[in-house]
């Protein structure tokens, strides 16, 4: 597939002369009237296809160079009867044009490289294989943390598409993208043809019989509400946004535009005789301009002239909208793969950026949810609301079971709190009989704290977590349906450190009915002799391999009751009926790996156990 190559050639504007029966990049001189062929179609060839002449002696249009499209049939015949350009001006032209050449040749052969190599790192993240690239690691830990496949494999192709785009076009490069922080999205419409379009790089304002004019904007926040500044003249649009996803602005509002004026240019007969312009199109007799000169391919003339337009107050509403630019453009990324396009976009205020922590944790906003990570590769995406209805300013991440509110600072940094938070990543390892991923848990603690605006993912920080399984398939012990009434409460025996989690903070806590080595062997699992079956099961799931999930059915199989731990590495388990179980419970402490294995007896009602270093083994 050569998706980026075709995007590139699409984007392209250079007229560049493939094997053309037209000399491009000369000038002819046609009674008196100098022409240079700019341009022509260089996928038609036919004598119906089109170029693009110049018409350097001819009153300039709106400030720039009278131009005409004519068919390459009509230049045949016209051109061997005018004055031909120089051997030396033919010269230069060809070697300029095979310059161009092979300057596209290169950037296409470059752009089909690029697009070939995003697709084999999509076939690593579906073999399982370890990332080896930037972009490969990029591409696995958008995959793993929940988002559409589809999205992540176009994120990387737009990015890539992006610097390609820069090389040949230079004022494309808007150096790096937007930055990072809130943006708007959705379509609002009010009377008066008012329509506020948001895409991803401004807005592009309607209002009475304007034209669709993009402009830029900023996002602030008085008051808790949030306020938009869009930068038209002769004075900036400001308007506030409502949490009912409306937003107004006192008016009436006087704007400066342009608008799309189609006229005939004058066209005449031999004989003087008015033509409009599609008379002129359809006629087999010369047609002449006002000048006198033969048109040789009439039509309707499109241009834009400056108007100012007085519009009504901004009373606006995203209710009954069309959908947008952006997310338009998002689908086609999507589609481009044959994923599922997900759902669309909310409308109101979005993030966009890395934001992130010296601890390692991060948030990445996306259009559709916001990935939350510690360190480079574990992550998860949830969805969220940024929140300014008059009484609070906050972004709110429904993780389900540890919710964000993210406040916004003045500085433009967000304060995510204190205190440790585990982040529930995954880890690829294979593909089911209907194609879908495999994951295998990798999960990852760090400490939260203020996040600032960032280019890239944390390389490093947070603490490690064995991957366990916490579903048990509905056979586990729940506080609204426990299966007995014993309980054990669990507390830290670690003494607290200024400024470090808790080792248990956060950790979860299983019981299972057998010991864990136990458990593997009734499931077939046969673990190496004289290695430990933690280890066993650490091994195979970094590995990536089949016997990862076997293991993990082979744990929740075995579950009967889990909690996880608070800040403070307390948690108590929903009661099970009074017996002999076995712990599961691992964490790291000063770099090394401990487990709490043992069996521990439950008599009915309220039970208790503290875990520190002296009862704990560790793991080699």
């Amino acid at each position: 597939m050569k998706t980026l190559s075709l995007f590139l050639l699409a984007s392209s504007t250079l007229g560049i002369a493939h094997a053309q029966d037209l000399q491009l990049g000369v000038t002819y001189t046609c009674n008196g009237d100098r022409l240079y062929l700019e341009s022509c179609n260089i996928r038609d060839l036919s004598d119906t296809s089109t170029c693009m002449v110049a018409h350097p002696d001819r009153p300039q249009h709106n400030g720039f160079m009278a131009y005409t499209t004519e068919t390459r049939g009509a230049l045949k015949k016209l051109l061997p009867t005018c004055k031909q350009p120089s051997a030396d001006e033919a010269a230069r032209a060809k070697a300029h044009y095979k310059k161009q050449n092979d300057i596209q040749a290169a950037n296409e052969k470059k752009a089909n490289d690029e697009n070939d190599a995003i697709e084999a790192r999509a076939q690593a993240i579906i073999t399982g294989k370890k990332p080896q690239t930037p972009e490969e690691r990029a591409i696995n830990r958008c995959t793993t943390s929940g988002r559409l496949p589809a999205s992540c494999t176009g994120n990387a192709l737009l990015g890539a598409f992006g610097q390609m785009l820069s090389q040949v076009l230079p004022s494309a490069n808007n150096e790096g993208g937007p930055a990072s922080g809130p943006a708007i999205a959705g379509v609002y419409l009010g009377a008066g043809n008012w329509r506020l379009d948001f895409t991803a790089d401004g807005v592009l304002v309607n209002c009475s019989f304007l034209s669709p004019d993009e402009r830029h904007y900023t996002i602030g926040f008085k008051n808790n509400r949030a306020v938009l500044t869009i930068d038209t003249t002769p004075k900036p649009l400001v308007l506030t946004l409502m949490s009912d996803l409306t937003m107004s602005a006192p008016g009436p509002v006087t704007i400066n535009g342009v608008v799309a004026v189609v006229s005939n240019a004058g066209y005449r007969t031999a004989s003087g005789a008015p033509l409009t312009a599609e008379q002129a199109a359809l006629s087999h007799e010369p047609v002449y301009d006002a000048r006198g000169q033969r048109v040789l391919n009439p039509g309707p003339q499109t241009s834009f002239v400056p108007r100012t337009a007085t519009c009504p107050a901004l009373n606006l509403s995203n209710k009954g909208s069309a959908v947008g630019a952006q997310t338009m453009q998002t689908d086609v990324l999507k589609t481009m793969f044959g994923g599922d396009k997900g759902p669309p976009t909310p409308p109101g205020i979005r993030m966009r950026g890395i934001f992130a922590a010296s601890t390692g944790f991060s948030t990445q906003f996306f259009p559709e949810s916001v990935v939350l990570g510690c360190g480079p590769d574990v992550a998860r995406a949830y969805p969220y609301t940024v929140v300014a209805d008059g009484a609070k300013t906050v972004i709110r991440i429904d993780a389900p079971d540890h919710p964000l509110n993210v406040a916004f600072r003045s500085d433009g940094s967000l304060d995510a709190g204190t205190g440790p938070y585990q982040v529930h990543g995954r880890t690829i390892i294979g593909q089911n009989d209907d194609g879908d991923f495999k994951f295998a848990p990798l999960e990852q603690t760090c400490g939260l704290g203020v996040l600032t605006p960032s280019k890239e993912i944390p390389s490093g920080g947070g603490t490690a977590a064995s991957m366990v399984a916490s579903n048990a398939g509905g056979r586990l012990s729940s506080p609204a349906a426990p299966l007995g009434n014993a309980t054990l409460s669990i507390v830290s025996g670690f003494p607290p450190q200024p400024g470090v989690p808790n080792p248990l903070a956060g950790r979860p806590y299983v019981l299972l009915r057998d010991s864990y080595a136990n458990g593997l062997a009734k499931a077939g699992i046969a673990v190496p002799p004289g290695m430990s079956p933690y280890k066993y099961v650490g091994t195979v799931c970094t590995a990536g391999t089949p016997e990862c999930q076997r293991s993990l059915d082979a744990v929740n199989a075995n579950a009967i009751s889990a909690a996880r731990a608070d800040a403070t590495g307390a948690g108590t388990l929903p009661g099970v009926p009074p017996g002999n179980y076995y712990l599961m419970i691992s964490a790291r402490y000063n770099n090394h790996s401990l487990i709490w294995g043992q069996a521990v007896q439950l008599k009915p009602g309220p039970n208790s156990l503290k875990l520190d270093l002296s009862n704990a083994t560790p793991v080699n």
